[in-house]
């Protein structure tokens, strides 16, 4: 493991030119020399055929951010062991037929919950191995999104079927059920659960966000009245609100106290709805960010006045509420270690293949004199991922925060103060 530790440079000349990874092409790391950047950030897995990294489409961390588990944009879930910043490959879960959308995993229970373009969804339990459990999603179309309930009795699947299935458990039976809430008019791309798990949000690339009741007979205890006497929770599936956001919805979490939803839209904005509570929400609640770069896929609180999101901008973007209007803050890499690293691995590859890479796979224009420069952030492709754990947090805020990559690579980044993360910070970006 000690030796899949090395320097930026090496890393990058070893996996551009193509070589094994040290540790039988499973795993690799390096550590990023200066202190602006990330403390660490690793390769996941190779390609068998080409040793190249293979991108990661989704993961998620257990409690104490010991183990992880990640797909490498197939059919499989990998679940890593970390030590000392080296990832071990335990167990491989190839249930699922087709691509693995996404995999959550449930802190308190230990169980994993993963869904796949095959239309199913599986919940691991780990009893020397990692043992599935059929969930009956009841859904002709793709699996796009899966989270687990807070108390962790339930989750919701979203699907391309414009439904998003909540399922729990049914002892008599031995299996997961789930039934359908519908109401949307195109494919549902995320949902997020509201601290009373009564309830759950979920947004589409129809370009709206609808608030849901999710009371479950026998398995909730009677729900009490948080949004006013006007919403009733007799019927599970009960539209609470529908918010218009003109753009699709690629990601969404409610704050820890739930009092306001965040979610990242399409059209490059972060919007940041007020869930008040003994109210529903309305669109006048609803305080919009326009973003400094690319979309956002990935959203994620690390306190109540904090947000980190990543996506095509490859790089992780802090959104702080300040006097009561929240703004973008600090990037989270600031571009120098890559930079500096650069030149020592120029001489890789050729400068011509350098750049018909560049081209064909990122988009940039060899007859533009920099196109054979490598680009300044450490992810060199867009952010698939956002997590953090428990054992990360100190009165109720994150000290770090990892995130995954396109570009088959694993971050590691400390999360600055309140005071250092509003530096610079300008309140003039909201639309």
């Amino acid at each position: 493991p000690s030796s899949w530790t090395m320097s930026v440079s090496a890393a990058r000349a070893m996996f551009e030119g193509g070589s094994a990874s040290p540790g039988g092409g499973s795993a690799g790391g390096a550590r990023s020399k200066s202190g602006d950047g990330p403390a660490l950030y690793s390769v996941l897995k190779l390609d068998d055929t080409t040793k190249r990294p293979m991108p990661i489409s989704c993961f998620a961390m257990n409690q104490d951010g010991s183990m992880v588990a990640f797909s490498p944009n197939n059919n499989e879930v990998h679940i890593a062991e970390v030590k000392e910043g080296a990832f071990n490959v335990l167990h491989v879960l190839s249930e699922h037929d087709q691509k693995v959308t996404f995999v959550d995993w449930a802190p308190k229970t230990n169980r994993i919950l993963t869904c796949s373009e095959d239309r199913n969804a599986y919940v691991w339990d780990f009893s020397d191995t990692w043992k599935p459990t059929l969930v009956l999603l009841r859904i002709n179309r793709a699996a796009t999104y899966a989270k687990w309930s807070n108390n962790e009795t339930k989750f919701a699947v979203a699907s391309g079927q414009k439904c998003v299935a909540i399922c729990y458990y049914e002892e008599e039976s031995n299996w997961w059920v789930s039934k359908l809430v519908e109401g949307f008019e195109s494919t549902v791309l995320t949902v997020s659960w509201h601290a009373s798990d009564i309830a759950f949000a979920a947004g589409s690339s129809d370009g709206t966000v609808r608030l849901f009741t999710a009371a479950v007979k026998g398995v909730d205890s009677k729900p009490s009245q948080i949004f006013g006497p006007d919403v009733s929770f007799k019927k599970m599936g009960t539209e609470i609100c529908v918010i218009q956001t003109n753009a699709w919805v690629q990601d969404m979490a409610f704050s820890p106290s739930s009092e306001v939803l965040a979610y990242a839209t399409h059209d490059s904005s972060v919007h940041f709805l007020s869930v008040p509570s003994g109210a529903a929400p309305s669109q006048e609640g609803v305080q919009s960010v326009r973003c400094s770069g690319l979309p956002h896929r990935r959203v994620l609180f690390l306190a109540e006045d904090t947000l980190v999101a990543g996506g095509h901008d490859n790089n992780p973007t802090l959104y702080c509420l300040r006097g009561g209007k929240w703004a973008e803050g600090k990037k989270l890499d600031s571009g120098t270690s890559v930079k500096k690293e650069s030149s020592a691995s120029s001489s890789a590859r050729s400068a011509a293949f350098k750049k018909f890479e560049m081209s064909s796979s990122q988009g940039i224009d060899d007859k533009n004199p920099e196109a054979d420069a490598v680009l300044t952030t450490v992810h060199q492709n867009a952010i698939s991922g956002l997590g953090t754990c428990a054992a990360w947090k100190e009165g109720g805020r994150s000290s770090k925060v990892v995130s995954v990559g396109l570009d088959g690579r694993l971050c590691s980044w400390p999360v600055p103060s309140l005071e250092e993360a509003m530096a610079g910070l300008s309140i003039g970006a909201q639309v």
